[in-house]
């Protein structure tokens, strides 16, 4: 395994194991956030399919219910009545942070419904389909909200799968074979240091007789 490129001493290995430990530390942290990000996404995941299908719902009788204004007004007094003002409709746009990734939250604001076209080549099914596209506002404006923050959670699990496999395969590997390296290298050297010690303690002083 590579190793990183540091002198061998104590100072550098005390260093080296604090700089472990702090990776050791940071992988059960991202280990962690990638758990709660996982089942984040999964509940929401299940919420927008939910919410996506109510919609496909409401458009559907939408729809439905244009076909039937077509028929009893024909499509230039549907396309004119389209074209009327909106119904005053306002988004609050804000945030909350979940593991510190901006999740929006939005809430529609909508008046009490009153047509905004007038009387003349209009009836109920006309209304109707205005009222089902101001409901389908409301149901569109809430999986706009999931879906973006669906979309920003996968970007930040993928950053932090992307950092976690780094510490797993780069870092924290480099980091224990450098210590490893390092204390085996002081080892050899303190054995041997002690070897040399007692090899000089076990020696004659030379010069040494006897005195008469």
């Amino acid at each position: 395994m590579e190793r990183l490129a540091v002198s061998v001493n104590k100072s550098n290995l005390l260093r080296l194991r604090e700089d472990l430990s702090f990776a050791r530390e940071g992988r059960e942290l991202l280990d962690e956030k990638k758990e709660a990000l996982m089942a984040h996404i999964r509940g929401l995941a299940t919420k927008a399919e939910r919410v996506r299908s109510k919609m496909d719902q409401i458009l559907a009788g939408a729809y439905a219910q244009l076909q039937e204004a077509i028929i009893r007004h024909g499509s230039l007094a549907c396309e004119r009545a389209a074209l009327a003002t909106r119904a005053g409709e306002d988004i609050d746009v804000r945030e909350k942070s979940f593991m510190g990734v901006a999740l929006p939250v939005l809430r529609l604001t909508t008046p009490k419904f009153i047509p905004s076209y007038g009387f003349l080549e209009t009836g109920a099914s006309l209304d109707a389909v205005a009222q089902a596209i101001l409901e389908g506002l409301e149901i569109m404006v809430e999986l706009a909200e999931i879906e973006v923050g669906l979309a920003r959670l996968i970007y930040e699990i993928k950053k932090t799968i992307k950092r976690l496999n780094a510490l797993e395969n780069i870092y924290i590997p480099r980091f224990e074979a450098t210590v490893k390296h390092i204390e085996d290298n002081l080892e050899e050297k303190e054995r041997e240091f002690l070897f040399q010690l007692k090899r000089q303690k076990s020696r004659k002083p030379e010069g040494a007789h006897g005195v008469i």
